[in-house]
């Protein structure tokens, strides 16, 4: 069994060394038991040291394969890159701030072995309590596609995935984050997945400079790659929400667009959002305080005044009150 780790790196000099030398343990562990590993790094255009410590690394290690980008083109660019590079059975996603726990690679592969009816695994990051969740109690459990499309589980994991299975969706590199949409195509595909509560890797949170502050709708690119991302979401995956009454995450896409249209006051696009979810999902919008207030400020036009107070309550929240985002 061979497994191509994937790492997109983007201005990690502090610590992407950490993460290619977990990586490098478990190949030393797991040649006792033929377990082939092959680590693929893409620098994503980084301006700091990265670059250089990547390189240092690729040169001595024949694991490594290591991709370069002249300029920054985004997380899921740097994804696609490396899982068409790969060579192995399956990918996992490994982070550059995060690194594998130190049997990582020996507890993934048993699981893998002893299910071979699965083509998507998933394991724990040691930061996420599934107590707090439908998982609660779970060593072992089987997910399938409709878990996810009906927002039924929506905790985090690590994904060991069969890899022809990724080259056929690749992410898209117009909205550069928003990867659980595309997920999502994964689970269509495998329709059961197999979770293993089990840490296989540390992760870092609350770092300045995570990609999840890109979440952050305080600048115009950030609200029009949230659209993107629901209306991929919605081309793609909305007939199969309405034909499993997924109402909840209809309501949820639906409120989303309605909320970032008026932002960017597009008002047309409300329009339009508004006849084709009559036609298609009447069903599956829920009535909220919120919807009745974005309506009110849709009839009078202040879609302007509602994105500056919004931008002005995120940076006080994000920025200056430094928040954790969840």
């Amino acid at each position: 069994m061979k497994y191509s780790i994937i790492t997109p790196v983007y201005n990690r000099e502090d610590c992407v060394s950490r993460c290619i030398e977990s990586v490098m343990q478990q190949v030393k562990k797991c040649k006792t038991v033929g377990v082939n590993i092959e680590h693929v790094i893409v620098n994503d255009g980084s301006k700091d040291l990265t670059d250089e410590i990547c390189q240092g690394y690729a040169r001595c290690n024949n694991h490594i394969k290591y991709i370069s980008f002249a300029e920054n083109k985004g997380t899921n660019a740097a994804r696609n890159a490396a899982i068409m590079t790969a060579t192995g059975d399956y990918c996992i996603i490994l982070d550059s701030d995060d690194y594998f726990d130190d049997n990582a690679l020996l507890t993934i592969n048993q699981t893998v072995i002893s299910h071979s009816e699965y083509k998507h695994f998933m394991f724990a990051p040691d930061d996420v309590d599934y107590n707090k969740s439908p998982l609660a109690g779970c060593k072992e459990k089987e997910l399938t596609y409709v878990d996810f499309l009906s927002g039924k589980i929506a905790t985090g994991f690590i994904h060991c995935i069969n890899a022809d299975i990724m080259k056929r969706h690749p992410f898209d590199e117009s909205v550069r984050i928003y990867e659980g949409v595309f997920f999502l195509s994964f689970y269509k595909e495998a329709q059961r997945m197999l979770f293993t509560n089990k840490v296989v890797t540390i992760r870092e949170r609350g770092r300045s400079d995570s990609v999840t502050l890109d979440f952050v709708r305080t600048k115009r690119v950030v609200i029009e790659r949230g659209i993107k991302a629901n209306e991929i979401l919605l081309s793609r995956f909305g007939d199969d929400m309405k034909q499993n009454d997924c109402a909840k995450m209809l309501s949820g896409v639906y409120m989303s667009l309605y909320d970032n249209y008026l932002l960017l006051g597009q008002y047309m696009r409300i329009a339009n959002l508004k006849k084709m979810y009559i036609e298609k999902y009447s069903n599956y919008i829920y009535a909220s305080r919120k919807l009745k207030i974005l309506e009110t400020l849709t009839h009078l036009r202040l879609g302007g005044l509602y994105r500056c107070l919004l931008q002005f309550y995120l940076a006080m929240r994000y920025r200056v009150f430094k928040v954790k985002i969840r």
